[in-house]
């Protein structure tokens, strides 16, 4: 699978290359563009200090989703690459709202970062109870959130080596239960993500 998305291997993308991608089909003065660019920009600057388990950068994930879905998904709309570049800042940064993200960029773009987000812990102190009803939502979940979730889920899936074992066993589960039925109905990354589960129950 990584021979298909060498873009996910370590130190080949920056930010050149991935605005090279953006200007094949944006001008670099169209507001598309340019929104993509403060999307990118605050997304950098919101996870400057944060790490993944696997002690890199929590930024590179970010663009990572991002280019899932330009290059392998092919997809070129502006406001789903901006929600892919945001979609975790809600959740995992306390100065953005889903409403800035609103105010930022547009209703449509906050509404795809709203799905991405899960329940806070005030709403659901309860970490199972959380889950269960942010995985509720998929049932009403546009296939736009999809492109998005799936990606986002592809990539953590390949990522979890640097996880503990019980760690990865209990995604393995989750996505297994969750993510795949949602990948196979829409037809999105469905078989990348079957290998990529098979790949780490082997090693398991």
């Amino acid at each position: 699978m990584r021979n298909k998305m060498k873009f996910l291997v370590a130190g080949t993308e920056n930010r050149k290359s991935f605005f090279r991608r953006i200007s094949l089909h944006y001008p670099t003065l169209s507001r598309e563009y340019k929104e993509i660019e403060r999307a990118y920009n605050y997304a950098k600057d919101a996870f400057r200090d944060k790490k993944r388990d696997g002690g890199e950068r929590y930024f590179e994930h970010i663009r990572a989703v991002a280019l899932i879905l330009i290059d392998y998904l092919r997809v070129k709309d502006h406001r789903l690459i901006i929600a892919a570049l945001l979609h975790d800042i809600v959740e995992d940064c306390p100065s953005w709202t889903v409403d800035r993200v609103r105010l930022e960029f547009d209703e449509q773009v906050a509404l795809l970062v709203e799905y991405m987000t899960k329940p806070s812990e005030k709403e659901f102190p309860d970490k199972k109870d959380r889950a269960e009803a942010y995985h509720l939502r998929f049932e009403r979940a546009s296939r736009d959130f999809f492109l998005i979730k799936l990606a986002d889920r592809l990539h953590n899936v390949l990522t979890l080596w640097g996880c503990t074992k019980e760690k990865r066993a209990r995604k393995i589960a989750e996505t297994r239960e969750e993510y795949l039925p949602y990948a196979e109905k829409h037809f999105i990354l469905y078989y990348e993500l079957v290998d990529a589960l098979e790949e780490l129950e082997k090693a398991a």
